[in-house]
């Protein structure tokens, strides 16, 4: 799976993407990261089909094998969780959609469960912005898909529960399907066998292993490659800027 030579420009507008190209391993976890307005958004939605670039290869699944989570997650806040289980589960066709089981049979620990059990009574409404993300990530890893992307979806999330959206993610990874998803919480990936794929300014600057990211910083804290790293990208831009 991969893109080529991607580019993107909304309407009368500049281009927002420049030729942007990496591949999905799928044995890891593709990770995109990189600044607000960087463009990560704007690529998983020509990724999905949502938008259509100007000019690119996309070497993905047919849509209808790629589950896409956006950052914004719409549904009224007088549906029950199961209710939103239900609309997921009859979509995908799964037996027994209207089981709780056929949801939380994967889950690990007995504070999942638990929190499955709760969330399944109560109102979209009553939810936290936490419980929410915990809860589609919960519902939609359970339908089969080939490729599994997120926008940022460990952002206003506890560490506990972050912690535990990432052993789902690792879970996909070891049942053989490949996942991409955005995020700013770059400590979450100190213990995961992650791919980076950072975006700066619309261009890649930097795709390949994370812990090799680090050692190219010479530091063991991500957020301080993550500034080195846009200092860096950024010095051509200081150059061209300079009188």
């Amino acid at each position: 799976m991969f893109v080529q030579h991607l580019q993107f420009a909304y309407p009368k507008s500049r281009a927002l993407l420049h030729d942007v190209t990496f591949t999905l391993q799928p044995n890891k976890l593709n990770v995109l990261i990189g600044m607000n307005g960087s463009g990560k958004t704007t690529l998983f939605d020509c990724m999905t089909g949502a938008l259509r670039p100007q000019a690119g290869d996309i070497a993905l699944p047919d849509q209808s094998d790629i589950l896409y989570l956006t950052q914004s997650i719409y549904y009224s806040d007088e549906l029950k969780g199961k209710d939103v289980a239900y609309f997921i589960g009859r979509l995908a066709q799964l037996t027994d959609f209207k089981k709780q089981t056929t949801y939380s049979a994967s889950l690990q620990s007995r504070r999942e469960i638990d929190l499955f059990h709760h969330l399944w009574q109560m109102k979209v409404g009553k939810m936290s912005a936490g419980e929410k993300k915990w809860l589609f990530v919960t519902l939609l890893t359970t339908i089969p898909r080939a490729l599994y992307m997120f926008d940022e979806p460990t952002s206003g999330v506890d560490p506990a529960t972050r912690l535990h959206i990432m052993r789902r993610f690792e879970k996909l990874i070891a049942d053989g399907r490949t996942c991409l998803f955005s995020t700013h919480q770059l400590h979450d990936l100190l213990h995961t066998d992650a791919h980076v794929i950072f975006l700066h300014d619309g261009s890649i600057v930097y795709e390949g292993d994370f812990q090799d990211w680090l050692q190219t910083f010479q530091t063991s804290d991500p957020d301080v490659a993550f500034t080195k790293m846009l200092d860096l990208a950024t010095e051509p831009e200081r150059a061209n800027t300079m009188p």
